[in-house]
């Protein structure tokens, strides 16, 4: 087990970065000769895998007074059309402990303030807490730290706190159940790809003819369609849990009207195929974790944009009845595509070391950069389990460079992910690929030169690779 501050992180890789003068949209750089290969010592000890998982329902109801709350995206939430759900998976390998969470929200619960709540509770270092969310957006969200120790009767407390509350409270029940629950146990992953996403930068044309990006349908733009899934056993072959990553925004029912007066809570796609898993297989636990989905939408969603069929400017368009059968289309459709992942998988074990790290370097921040600072800071997780690698930014990647980070990494079964956010420090906003700093578009605003996000990421991640290899 290794764990790095940011003091500590990749200054080789910094260096390597930042030496790089030249870019090209259609070739990658050249990394450094250690990042196609595993380290030279690796630890021979046979390790023994344990896991245990939870779930625990966090839906803000009229019942529990939660309701109306504010949502993901500025949208006010007065109903329930779907649960949502906090999931916690406890992994062990006798020696080390790591808790992956899944939250079905937007960006939070804060993950700074949360995951450092559950690292005090459970005694486990803040590099040992994979800490993600779904990015469902009809969902409430807590995007900073919020004020938990209030009294019940003050009137200045809002909805959002009390759901905070629950939502912590929940939190750390799972993990506890998680971590006492844990048994021995095998592994395996397994692959297949799903259609349902498509990249949303497209380009329109406004009135005075001149051309700009803006979410839309780019069925020809970067999407990746892997999906990938961890299955969790027990000694008598029963799912214990699933990992599922894949890339798209939870934004099928993103400020839907499905109840009236306002917006009705949804679990969206994320929360649909982990019921789905858990309805199937009998006291299981599903994970559903973001891929690198920054500048990836749904095929078809509550919210939708066009291109009018006059001007070929951006027309925005809201499904007044009907989202409801968009979820459950798109659902069936991923749930079928996961369930082919499963199938995939052809080899199981229970020799299966846990190791982790968090580190970060800089790449050149452009002449928009508000900070006045020359350098744009970029942080990475992983959560090395077996031969499977989870690398967790706090930010949205976009999918080009997910599969860019997967087709260098050091191990093949590399899983990246958004919505990874443990630490302060982090960037939790878009980080568009070198196409989107150049040409705009939906989420491509971060202030940092193209050309080195790729690399540099890469770099890191095969760093940490490294470090949680050879142990």
């Amino acid at each position: 087990m290794k764990i790095r501050n940011k003091a500590k992180s990749s200054k080789f890789a910094k260096a390597v970065v930042t030496c790089i003068t030249a870019f090209s949209l259609t070739a990658g750089f050249a990394l450094p000769a250690y990042a196609n290969e595993m380290p030279a010592e690796t630890s021979n000890t046979a390790h023994s895998l344990s896991v245990g998982a939870a779930v625990r329902d966090i839906t803000p109801t009229v019942e529990n007074g939660l309701l109306p709350i504010d949502g993901t995206g500025k949208t006010t939430l007065v109903g329930v059309i779907d649960p949502i759900h906090v999931r916690v998976a406890a992994i062990s390998d006798s020696e080390n402990t790591s808790l992956v969470v899944s939250f079905e929200s937007g960006r939070g619960p804060y993950g700074p303030q949360y995951a450092q709540a559950l690292s005090e509770h459970t005694e486990l270092p803040i590099e040992a807490i994979f800490y993600s969310t779904t990015h469902s957006h009809a969902v409430p969200e807590i995007t900073e730290e919020i004020n938990l120790d209030y009294e019940e009767n003050d009137p200045e407390v809002t909805n959002l706190q009390r759901w905070g509350k629950l939502a912590m409270e929940q939190m750390l029940d799972a993990a506890d159940e998680a971590l006492a629950e844990m048994e021995p146990a095998t592994m395996g992953i397994g692959y297949s790809e799903s259609y349902i996403n498509v990249n949303r930068n497209r380009t329109y044309t406004a009135e005075d003819g001149s051309s700009y990006r803006s979410q839309g349908y780019n069925p020809t733009g970067p999407s990746d369609k892997t999906v990938a899934a961890v299955r969790f056993d027990d000694m008598d072959g029963n799912p214990i849990a699933f990992i599922v990553n894949y890339a798209v925004h939870g934004t099928v029912m993103y400020a839907n009207q499905c109840i009236d007066g306002g917006t009705g809570v949804s679990s969206d796609i994320p929360g649909y195929v982990s019921n789905c898993l858990e309805n199937s297989y009998d006291d299981s636990v599903a994970l559903w974790i973001s891929g690198a989905a920054g500048d990836q939408n749904p095929i078809f969603a509550n919210e939708y944009f066009t291109p009018a069929v006059d001007t070929n400017d951006k027309e925005t368009t809201y499904i007044e009845d009907g989202c409801e059968d968009i979820l459950e289309y798109l659902g069936k459709i991923h749930y079928s595509d996961v369930q082919s992942a499963l199938a995939s998988i052809d080899s199981t074990t229970s020799d299966a070391s846990v190791n982790f790290a968090y580190g970060g370097t800089s790449i050149p921040a452009s002449e928009d950069n508000e900070s006045g600072s020359d350098e744009y800071g970029l942080q990475l997780q992983v959560l090395h389990i077996g031969d499977v690698a989870l690398v967790g930014c706090a930010g949205e990647l976009f999918s080009s460079t997910g599969s860019y980070l997967k087709d260098n990494s050091l191990l093949d079964n590399t899983i990246i992910a958004n919505h990874v956010w443990t630490h302060e420090e982090q960037f939790a906003n878009y980080l568009a690929d070198d196409e989107g700093r150049i040409l705009g578009g939906q989420g491509c605003k971060a202030a940092y030169e193209p050309g080195y996000i790729n690399s540099a990421l890469t770099i890191l991640m095969n760093d940490l690779i490294n470090e949680t290899s050879a142990q």
